[in-house]
């Protein structure tokens, strides 16, 4: 029975399982072949280091977009934790629909943008405030991710220096043949040594 993963042209790459289902396959591709053209792997040995350093940084980008989509997400909330920090709690529900309508429309419509910074700069304050505050909610994720990010950039600085060790260690193999062979006497003095 042949293994569901085996096929007769196996390619060592991340498979499609590795990628997450948001994610694109050409993307990917386009990465490695650019890789590829980079490392120039010379044989399955440097293959292998080749697709580990593509799992490396494609799992680098990844972390670096999950940082942005959470702050992105953390938006909604801070908006609405620097509102009521420097106006108060909607006194009626009239101004509770407005700020909610505010807060909502912020992220799609121009004229609550304008509207918004509008409030913001009675407080000598920009948007910003609202960015440092989606930040500062997520402070514990975003350090987290960054300890993830870098142990990626770590495992990818060990795979790049295994394919220079693997390198330096057969170019060490090729010297000391060539030496060796070089040493031998050629068949002309054996056949000389030998008639």
């Amino acid at each position: 029975m042949v293994p569901r993963h085996h096929s007769e042209h196996c390619d060592v790459s991340i498979q499609e399982s590795s990628l997450l289902i948001t994610e694109s396959k050409d993307a990917f591709a386009s990465l490695q072949r650019e890789l590829a053209r980079e490392i120039r792997p010379k044989n399955i040995i440097e293959k292998i280091f080749l697709a580990d350093v593509a799992a490396c940084v494609w799992e680098t980008m990844r972390l670096r977009r999950c940082k942005d989509h959470i702050v992105n997400l953390a938006y909604g909330a801070a908006i609405s934790e620097v509102l009521e920090r420097l106006l108060g709690r909607p006194e009626t529900p009239t101004e509770c629909d407005a700020r909610t309508a505010l807060e909502r429309d912020w992220f799609s419509k121009p004229e609550a943008r304008r509207e918004l910074a509008k409030q913001l700069a009675d407080f000598q304050l920009d948007e910003g405030v609202i960015e440092a505050a989606a930040i500062s909610s997520q402070a514990d994720q975003l350090e987290t991710l960054d300890r993830m990010i870098s142990a990626q950039q770590a495992r990818l600085h060990r795979a790049l220096g295994a394919i220079s060790n693997y390198r330096a260690a057969f170019a060490d193999q090729v010297r000391t043949a060539v030496e060796r062979a070089a040493d031998q006497p050629s068949p002309a003095q054996l056949h000389a040594r030998l008639g």
